[in-house]
């Protein structure tokens, strides 16, 4: 790892190029490395030099994250034109870049502050929909008038469309034979066939590519199946091959002799079914040709567990009977040596599961059924798309791509933006998904470098956690080593860290390198760890203390997290404590412990609406309007603080009155009569109003009530 000094010019020199408006870059800025400051001072330097600003455009992954961004920008601007002198270096730097643009401002007769506007800055959806909307209307695609639905929503359309392909069961043809086909591979388990069906709509923009309209002729099925098995064949012999790298000298030329030795014996009578008998006569390691994969299968079936971790002993069962000593003791050595290296582990352990690179023909009778089937769902969605006015962000971005067409040729929207757009600057780049990368490309099409037009893209794929919406952190590394479409990307790494204290940083260089992975790997989005260094003013501060829980015991873990927190703020009265935690569900009983103590918190949206006290008590008010016989919800109704009635009384009021509904019993003058002054007094105030709940309301709605 470098030295601090060597990591801190590294910075310096990295945030210099990133204002070089002039070249493209990939800027990888971990957290607290002020990369929106950045993006800012470079969206001010190309301010300065642009014909409009309607050059530039800045695509953020979160319409919050554009309002800041843009606010940001207006707010240095106004700054500038006050003639503020901040005192911190960077905010000097930007207030001199505001400064130029402001100048460029007058020049141009632009009038940014008055017309924030034309500083276009906005989520790649929301470009994707305005280039949609661009498309003229009697376009069939054309994104104009429609609603974008997301969620549950959209899953239920997906759902609907995949249950609509079951109707061309009905029918003869090509469809019919399709969903026959899948329907058959899936033991004719509808609901798996509507599952699976919905759950690759909401990926089609990744797949359309590849089965077009799905009507292939035996030459295209033939050049398509030769495509796939070609990729399988590339992506095997890219991870064996890794793993192979990841093999320490130091063991090398020992594990052949003993996987041989292993072999031998296995063979010999003691399992000869073991697959490590497949490493009989082993001289090196197995190599990284897809041929290849079960000798490694047998070097992990002797290495590692079933779980994946590396064996402490080996046995008979892996080839080492017992009075074999020297063997034993020699891979028991060899094995400690390895315990250490987890991306070898985890590597070797992938090896188990790696696929044949060859379809067997069955498989690729369904495959073929399923290439036609995957579009005939796509239309199906489109067609419930059209009799509602809806769209979905897929449909969106497809649209936006045909009106952008390619660099090869270009649509008239694309020409359009052409003349317009000459620097684009891409934050959050870690968190886009494959389908916007290609957004990216074709937004480029077409640009050459040194043509005058740039591509700044920032992010840090240490911090991708959007997987989930397909987000695909291994194209940053490809970004990164490739460029997007025709541009190349210079690679920049900010190193300093304003956010966190010395000793924070210190111990994030120290753990994190042994947490993520050792290496970059696109392919299966692993990403290594990018070394920071603390900034001058935050030295000496910050430390890290570990409290470890061990067990599941969530009581015993909030009591001491509870503990920690009124300890610190002891420690530190003028301070406010941050907690982050995985999820919700790991809250409540640090918030119960809270409460307890009189600790005062403040958290959004972790709470459940449902177990808030006044939400209770209108759920019970809801439910005793509903049901004069639901007796939970009436003395519910009647201990709220609207009436107030203590546990005395509602015991009083119902003891030995199973069949009784709660509105009877507050007619008995005689039950009535045995409570507390206190209560008797609250249930006469509260009756004319109680007496509305049971009473005949044919117009009233429940909700009016």
């Amino acid at each position: 790892m470098k030295g601090e000094e060597q990591l801190l010019a590294d910075d310096i020199a990295a945030r210099d190029d990133a204002l070089d408006v002039e070249r493209s870059f990939i800027v990888q800025a971990p957290a607290g490395s002020g990369k929106t400051e950045l993006l800012i001072q470079r969206y001010l330097r190309l301010l300065g030099i642009v014909e409009q600003p309607e050059e530039i455009i800045a695509i953020t992954f979160t319409r919050k994250a554009a309002a800041e961004m843009q606010h940001r920008i207006a707010a240095a601007l106004r700054a500038a034109a006050r003639g503020e002198r901040p005192e911190q270096p960077h905010e000097q730097r930007t207030a001199e870049l505001a400064t130029a643009a402001l100048e460029r401002d007058a020049t141009r007769n632009w009038d940014l502050l008055n017309n924030p506007s034309r500083m276009r800055i906005q989520t790649l959806d929301s470009l994707n929909a305005a280039i949609a909307r661009s498309r003229p209307i009697s376009s069939p695609s054309s994104a104009s008038g429609v609603r974008v639905v997301v969620d549950a929503e959209l899953t239920a359309l997906h759902r609907a469309a995949a249950i609509s392909t079951l109707d061309y069961l009905e029918e003869s043809g090509p469809y019919c034979d399709a969903v026959t086909e899948v329907l058959a591979h899936l033991d004719n388990n509808t609901s798996i066939y509507v599952d699976y069906l919905a759950r690759m709509l909401g990926t089609r923009d990744q797949w359309l590519p590849i089965t077009g309209s799905g009507m292939l002729t035996s030459e295209e099925a033939n050049a398509l199946r030769a495509s796939l098995e070609n990729n399988l064949d590339a992506a095997v012999r890219e991870r064996l091959d890794l793993l192979r790298r990841l093999f320490p000298q130091s063991v090398r030329h020992e594990l052949p002799t003993l996987f041989d030795y292993a072999a031998c014996n296995l063979a010999a009578g003691e399992n000869p079914a073991s697959p490590i008998c497949a490493l009989a006569g082993a001289s090196d390691l197995p190599g990284p040709e897809p041929r290849d994969a079960g000798r490694w299968a047998a070097v992990a079936e002797l290495l590692l567990t079933q779980a994946g971790l590396f064996r402490k002993q080996v046995t008979k069962a892996q080839g080492f009977p017992a009075g074999a000593k020297a063997p034993k003791d020699t891979i028991k050595a060899l094995l400690e040596e390895l315990a250490g290296h987890e991306a070898l582990a985890e590597a070797l352990h992938e090896a188990r599961r790696l696929p044949p690179v060859r379809y067997s023909d069955d498989q690729w009778v369904v495959l073929l059924a399923l290439f036609r089937l995957l579009p005939l769902a796509g239309v199906e969605l489109q067609r419930l798309f059209a009799e509602q006015g809806l769209a979905d962000h897929v449909d969106i971005a497809r649209t936006a791509a045909a009106a952008l067409g390619s660099a090869e040729e270009p649509g008239d929207v694309a020409l359009l933006l052409d003349y317009q757009v000459r620097h684009l600057l891409v934050d959050e780049m870690q968190d886009t998904s494959s389908a916007q990368y290609r957004m990216l490309e074709a937004l480029t099409g077409g640009w050459t470098p040194d043509d005058g037009r740039t591509l700044y893209c920032v992010g840090d794929p240490m911090q991708s956690i959007y997987r989930f919406r397909n987000a695909e952190v291994g194209q940053f590394l490809v970004a990164r080593r490739n460029g997007i479409g025709g541009v190349p990307l210079e690679p920049l790494v900010l190193r300093r860290n304003f956010r966190s204290g010395e000793g924070l940083v210190d111990w994030f260089n120290a753990v994190f390198p042994g947490v993520l992975a050792e290496e970059d790997d696109p392919a299966s989005g692993s990403v290594s760890y990018s070394a920071a260094v603390a900034v001058p003013q935050l030295a000496g501060v910050g430390q890290v203390h570990v409290h470890p829980v061990f067990g599941n015991d969530k009581d015993l873990e909030g009591r001491i997290g509870c503990e920690i927190i009124r300890n610190t703020l002891q420690a530190n009265p003028d301070d406010q404590v941050a907690v982050l935690v995985r999820g919700r569900n790991q809250l409540p009983e640090l918030l119960a412990q809270l409460r307890l103590a009189g600790i005062d918190y403040r958290a959004i949206e972790i709470d459940k609406l449902t177990d808030l006290p006044e939400v209770i008590e209108v759920l019970a008010l809801t439910r005793a309007a509903v049901h004069p016989a639901d007796r939970i919800a009436w003395l519910g109704l009647l201990r709220a603080p609207w009436i107030g009635l203590g546990w005395s009384d509602l015991h009083t009021l119902v003891a030995e009155q199973r069949y009784a509904t709660v509105p009877e019993l507050l007619r008995d003058e005689k039950r009535l009569a045995r409570l507390s002054p206190q209560g008797r007094g609250a249930i006469e105030a509260a009756l004319p109003t109680l007496e509305r709940l049971t009473a005949p309301r044919p117009s009233l709605t429940l909700r009016d009530l």
